[in-house]
């Protein structure tokens, strides 16, 4: 049953990014000090003409798996850009954003551009984008994510690690590239009651301030 449910996603998927039926949800990232928005992140959607709300615990792991997580990136950053140029033209208050980006990303010569690019053509500043990697750009070759990730720096994006503390171990690529900030996956916060759990997220806070 979970064959036939992936292979089903996957022939719809190539439809639904040929007709843009990707979109996107806004998330606040708030202090919960102030309840001031610091930050938003955008979450891919799919609603389905045919097959209905795909959640995306299902299409991006079939996406990731056909090749076409890139394409899903892409048309969320520009759902994001479209928002922001539509606030700036109606001289609105603009807050960083938050995209996902898969290391798929990282093996395509001509990524940054394509990024910079978009960004030209909707006229947004880099400092309102935060890239996310997920942890397994630990799979990617060491020189050639720090030779993106510092060339992305340079022209004033913020860089993120998703999901921090699961999969691939951290340690060994933090000290190494250089991310702005960290983020610790749910399934810490969602035991933080437990002192295990809540010394483990006590630790990655220490290690994200030093």
């Amino acid at each position: 049953e979970q064959l036939e449910q992936q292979m089903t996603v996957l022939n719809h998927l190539s439809y639904a990014l040929k007709n843009r039926e990707i979109s996107v949800d806004l998330q606040p990232k708030v202090d919960l000090r102030t309840g001031e928005i610091q930050s938003i992140e955008a979450l891919a959607r799919w609603n389905s003409p045919t097959l209905g709300f795909v959640s995306p615990g299902v299409f991006i792991p079939v996406a990731e798996n056909a090749g076409k997580v890139r394409e899903i990136d892409l048309q969320v950053l520009e759902h994001v850009l479209k928002w922001l140029l539509k606030r700036k033209r109606a001289d609105k208050y603009l807050v960083k954003v938050a995209v996902n980006i898969s290391p798929d990303h990282f093996y395509h010569p001509h990524f940054v551009n394509t990024i910079v690019e978009l960004l030209r053509k909707y006229e947004i500043d880099p400092n309102y984008i935060i890239l996310e990697v997920t942890e397994n750009i630990g799979l990617v070759d060491f020189q050639t994510a720090l030779m993106i990730i510092q060339k992305l720096n340079s022209y004033g994006f913020k860089t993120s690690v998703d999901d921090f503390g699961m999969g691939f171990s951290s340690l060994s690529y933090l000290q190494k590239l250089p991310f702005a900030e960290l983020k610790i996956d749910r399934s810490f916060i969602n035991g933080i009651e437990e002192a295990g759990t809540l010394a483990i997220v006590r630790s990655i806070i220490q290690l994200a301030l030093n």
